[in-house]
Order: C-alpha cells, then sequence, then structure tokens
C-alpha cells in the first residue's frame, strides 16, 4: 500500500485539490444565496393606524352650502376643508391627535368668540404591502405608506407655533418650505430605486405620493383656497387635505 500511494502521490494531491476547490465553491455559492435571501426577503410592509379628532364648524348635507360656509371660517383662521362623514359636509376647523386637546380649543371658541362647534372622530386604517423587497426598498416603502401622517403632524406642530406664537409667519413658512423639501427627496428618492419596477403596487404607491407632493407644494407655494384666508388657515386646510388623500388611499 504505501508504494501505492508513493506512485500515485501527485495524481491524489491534485484530486483532492480539485474535490476541495468544489467544496469551497459550493459553500461560496450557499452563502451568497444565503445573503440576496437576506436582504431580498418576502415581507409585509404597514403604514401607522392611526385615530384623529376633527374640530368642526358647521355641517350640512348639501356640499356647496358647506363651502360657502367654511370661506367665512377661513378669513378668521379656521382651516375650512370640508370633509365628507356618512351623509354629512363637515367645514373642518383643525385636527387633533389627542380629544382633551380638542376638547380645549371646543371649549375655548365656545366661550371667547361664541362659535359652537363639534368633534368627530375619523379612524386612518394602515395600510399592507406584500413583496419581495430588498432593505433599500422596504426602507423607502414604509417610509412613503407613513409620510402622510408624518406630514400632517410637522404641518399641525407649525400651525400651533404660529396660533401660539412661538412662530411668526416667516418662520412658519421656512418651516414649511423645509419639510416640502423632504417630501420631495422621498419622492426623488423612489423614482431613483424604482425606475425600472413601476408596476402593480409600487405605482400605485407612487402615483399618491405625486398627489402628496403637489398638496405639499401648494402649501409650499402659499396657494390660497380662498381670497382672504389666513395662513394659519392654510395649514391647517393642506393638512386636512392630505389626511383626505391617506383616507382615500387607505380606503
Amino acid at each position: 500500500m504505501p508504494t501505492f500511494f508513493k506512485k500515485r502521490k501527485r495524481y491524489l494531491i491534485i484530486t483532492l485539490s480539485l474535490v476541495f476547490t468544489i467544496v469551497c465553491l459550493i459553500i461560496a455559492n450557499y452563502l451568497s444565496l444565503l445573503v440576496i435571501k437576506t436582504n431580498n426577503n418576502a415581507t409585509t410592509l404597514k403604514s401607522n393606524s392611526f385615530e384623529l379628532y376633527f374640530l368642526c364648524l358647521g355641517k350640512s348635507q348639501v356640499e356647496s352650502e358647506s363651502k360657502t360656509i367654511a370661506k367665512d371660517f377661513q378669513n378668521i383662521g379656521a382651516g375650512g376643508y370640508v370633509w365628507k362623514n356618512e351623509n354629512y359636509y363637515y367645514v373642518v376647523s383643525s385636527v387633533y391627535a389627542n380629544k382633551n386637546d380638542a376638547t380645549l380649543v371646543q371649549n375655548s371658541i365656545k366661550t371667547n368668540q361664541n362659535i359652537d362647534s363639534e368633534i368627530i372622530s375619523i379612524d386612518f386604517n394602515n395600510i399592507e404591502l406584500s413583496g419581495t423587497f430588498n432593505n433599500d426598498e422596504s426602507k423607502i416603502l414604509t417610509k412613503s405608506l407613513n409620510i402622510f401622517q408624518e406630514f400632517y403632524l410637522n404641518i399641525y406642530d407649525i400651525a400651533i407655533s404660529l396660533d401660539t406664537c412661538v412662530y411668526n409667519e416667516i418662520s412658519a413658512r421656512l418651516a414649511v418650505s423645509n419639510n416640502h423639501n423632504a417630501l420631495s427627496t422621498l419622492l426623488a428618492n423612489y423614482e431613483i430605486i424604482f425606475q425600472e419596477k413601476m408596476t402593480g403596487d409600487v405605482k400605485i404607491i407612487y402615483d399618491y405620493l405625486i398627489q402628496a407632493n403637489q398638496i405639499s407644494q401648494s402649501l409650499c407655494s402659499g396657494t390660497l383656497v380662498s381670497t382672504n384666508q389666513t395662513y394659519s388657515s392654510l395649514l391647517k386646510y393642506r393638512y386636512t387635505e392630505m389626511l383626505a388623500l391617506y383616507k382615500s388611499f387607505s380606503s
């Protein structure tokens, strides 16, 4: 036997080397597939579900009547967005994440301005998206699904800061511009990441992002809804308009 191995030593070394190389290639291929699977998993992405409280200054079963009422309130700082809920068109003054805040404002306008109001609660369901996405795609899709709520929260904070004189109108407009730039950047990145995959749900989300960006652009440019609308009113109008867009999306 020793003589046998001695005569074939070179052959055995070559054979073992080939086997070792093949094993290494198999392991490397397995690891590469594992990495791809880890970064490109079939998963379900979700937006946040939330409830908001709408402070309404009037309602009518006729939309045109509510829009006429809304213009008067827009002149004194109320948002004046007309929101359809069940069989009524509500004139929305402002929207709150906390019911106590809505109640405090309701009591204040009754005491100081003798204006009656009504609080209605609106549920916003989460949006689920299932698919196979890599890490970058998952991050931007999740961000996109939540950008509507984020816009509301940011503009709400600006509106509160303006109404309480923490901001003047110039600083409020600057904050709005910064918020719009962030949304526009998200849209641009979305287009880059999904430039070759604009189909199905990815395309639907993209279409809503474009509409969201248009609302943000209208606010950024200061485009008024009515002639004598105050800037405080415009902030509230646009964030309610964004919520209406999200409500349509989630439905």
